[in-house]
């Protein structure tokens, strides 16, 4: 069986994780898009090395923050390890809060083989001219983006520039059903008010331990990947260090960002997967 542990940033996917992963005496697959870079700890709030469930985790800790990693890059990795634990004819865990790893991993995802093409033509214009130029090329899917939504316009551009095919057709060309069997798919759903005082309260506490510190270290020891530099706690830090903005204000604007991130967390979870839902760890553990 394979438990993909779902849910919004600070809701106790590791705790539930570990926990399961005690009773059934199983591994776990991380899918964060944060976790899996090194150095990057406290704040991705990864779970300690000196914690005994640690050397169970894969695809955890394993990328420099200099490399930019890809969704179809996860793919294939967790597809590996997958393969590799069922074949033990143990369970699997599955945990983390990007879901579109998840759904590329189980699912029927496809990705497009494109020629490498230079798009940077593309940075010249303004959001409002890109959004026309996809909606041109690929109506379909310019109604699921927003304008402003600059990366994934230019980038659905690119893919139809660089492939001659369109997102909207390898979306529809597929399924959209897990492709491995006996897949329970578990949503942690706290109380919302619950949940963002846990994020407020983490933040700050994020700070407390180190993040400011860290960052700087980031910082020295890596020239970090778009990605890496783009994730809640670093940016917001980043800009402290670089003098625009307080350490307060810098608090305060990843606690909102972090709270805006889980709202869109539960949006895509509950919109994307059929789940299991859980208001609380124990209640999950106590499920399975």
């Amino acid at each position: 069986m394979i438990y993909v542990i779902m849910g919004p940033t600070c809701s106790g996917k590791t705790l539930a994780a570990n926990m399961l992963m005690d009773k059934l005496n199983c591994d776990a697959i991380n899918f964060d898009a944060f976790q899996i870079y090194k150095d990057m700890n406290i704040g991705t709030s990864k779970l300690d090395n000196k914690d005994p469930h640690y050397f169970k985790y894969h695809l955890l800790d394993f990328v420099n923050p200099d490399k930019t990693y890809s969704v179809m890059e996860y793919q294939k990795d967790c597809r590996k390890v997958l393969a590799e634990l069922l074949k033990k004819n143990k369970d699997v865990i599955l945990v983390g809060g990007t879901g579109l790893y998840v759904r590329a991993a189980l699912y029927d995802y496809e990705f497009v083989e494109e020629d490498k093409i230079d798009n940077s033509d593309l940075e010249k214009f303004d959001n409002h001219t890109l959004y026309e130029m996809l909606t041109k090329l690929d109506e379909e899917t310019a109604k699921t983006l927003h304008e402003n939504n600059r990366k994934r316009v230019i980038r659905a551009i690119s893919m139809i520039r660089s492939s001659g095919i369109s997102k909207s057709s390898v979306i529809n060309s597929q399924k959209h059903k897990p492709i491995y069997n006996d897949v329970r798919f578990l949503f942690l759903s706290p109380n919302r008010e619950e949940l963002y005082e846990k994020i407020n309260k983490r933040v700050i506490e994020m700070v407390d331990n180190g993040l400011v510190d860290e960052v700087s270290n980031l910082t020295s020891k890596y020239e970090l990947s778009l990605t890496a530099k783009q994730g809640i706690g670093y940016k917001e830090i980043i800009d402290f260090l670089h003098g625009n903005c307080s350490l307060e204000d810098a608090i305060l604007t990843i606690q909102k960002r972090t709270r805006n991130y889980a709202k869109r967390q539960v949006t895509f979870f509950k919109n994307q997967f059929e789940s299991e839902t859980f208001n609380s760890v124990d209640e999950l553990i106590k499920a399975i």
